[in-house]
C-alpha cells in the first residue's frame, strides 16, 4: 500500500489510468506488465468478475517484487465489505464508477485513495466535501465530453476530474479533454484492445502504450 498523496501525484504526473480485466491471471500478468514496460507505471485493474480478487492478488504480489515503484488499484468497487477487501490486500488506490459515503469513509479511515465516480456537479462537489481530492467523471463521453468538463469548470475551476468512459487513445480526443481542463484519463479497450490480449500481442501493447505517453508529453501540463 503506497501513500495516497503519493499516488495523487503520480496520477497527475502520468495522468494515464489503464483500465482492464481479464479472469486469467497470466493474461493480466503479461497486460499488466506490457503497461508498466511501456512507460506507464500505474494501472487500474477492475472488479468485474467472480474471480477478481485472486487475479488482483498474484497481480499486487508480482507488482510488488518487480515493478516496487508502480501503482495498482482496483476499480469498479461500489461497497464498503469489497473496499475492505482489497485494502487488506494492500490495495494502492480505489475507483468507483459511482459516489457512496461508506466507501470514502473506509478509505479515509486507512488514508487509502479513493476516487468516486460522478455524473453530476452536486455529485462532485459532496465528493469533496467529503474529502475526495481526485474525483472521475464517469460516463464521460455519454455525459457531454469535453463540453461537459468545460461547463463544471467554470463555477468550479479547483475540481480535479479524472475522465473515464468513451475516452480515446489519440491526440485530438485526448487535447479536447485536456483544454476542458481534467487532470487525467482514464482509458480501457482504446488502449488494451480486446485484439492485442486475444492475439498475445504484448509487444504490441507496450508499444501502444509508449506512443500514448509520446501524446501525453506533447499536451503539457
Amino acid at each position: 500500500m503506497k501513500d495516497r498523496i503519493d499516488i495523487i501525484n503520480k496520477i497527475r504526473d502520468i495522468r494515464i489510468m489503464p483500465l482492464f480485466y481479464h479472469p486469467d491471471p497470466d493474461i493480466s500478468l503479461h497486460v499488466m506488465q506490457a503497461v508498466f514496460d511501456g512507460g506507464l507505471d500505474l494501472m487500474e485493474f477492475t472488479n468485474r468478475g467472480p474471480n477478481a480478487f485472486n487475479v488482483f492478488e498474484k497481480l499486487y504480489a508480482f507488482k510488488s517484487k518487480n515493478y516496487p515503484g508502480a501503482a495498482l488499484g482496483i476499480g469498479s468497487i461500489v461497497d464498503a465489505p469489497t473496499a475492505a477487501q482489497y485494502i487488506q490486500a494492500g490495495v494502492d488506490f480505489i475507483v468507483s464508477p459511482l459516489l457512496n459515503h461508506e466507501v470514502i469513509r473506509v478509505c479515509n479511515r486507512r488514508k487509502v485513495l479513493h476516487i468516486p465516480g460522478c455524473s453530476t456537479l452536486s455529485e462532485i462537489s459532496q465528493a469533496e466535501e467529503w474529502g475526495a481530492e481526485l474525483v472521475k467523471v464517469f460516463p464521460a463521453a455519454q455525459l457531454g465530453g469535453p463540453a461537459f468538463i468545460k461547463a463544471i469548470m467554470g463555477p468550479c475551476p479547483w475540481a480535479s476530474i479524472v475522465v473515464t468512459g468513451g475516452v480515446k487513445a489519440d491526440y485530438e480526443n485526448l487535447k479536447a479533454w485536456h483544454d476542458a481542463g481534467v487532470v487525467g484519463f482514464g482509458i480501457g479497450s482504446d488502449l488494451i484492445s480486446k485484439d492485442l490480449v486475444s492475439e498475445g500481442d504484448y509487444a504490441g501493447l507496450t508499444r501502444k502504450v509508449q506512443e500514448l505517453v509520446g501524446i501525453i508529453s506533447k499536451l503539457g501540463q
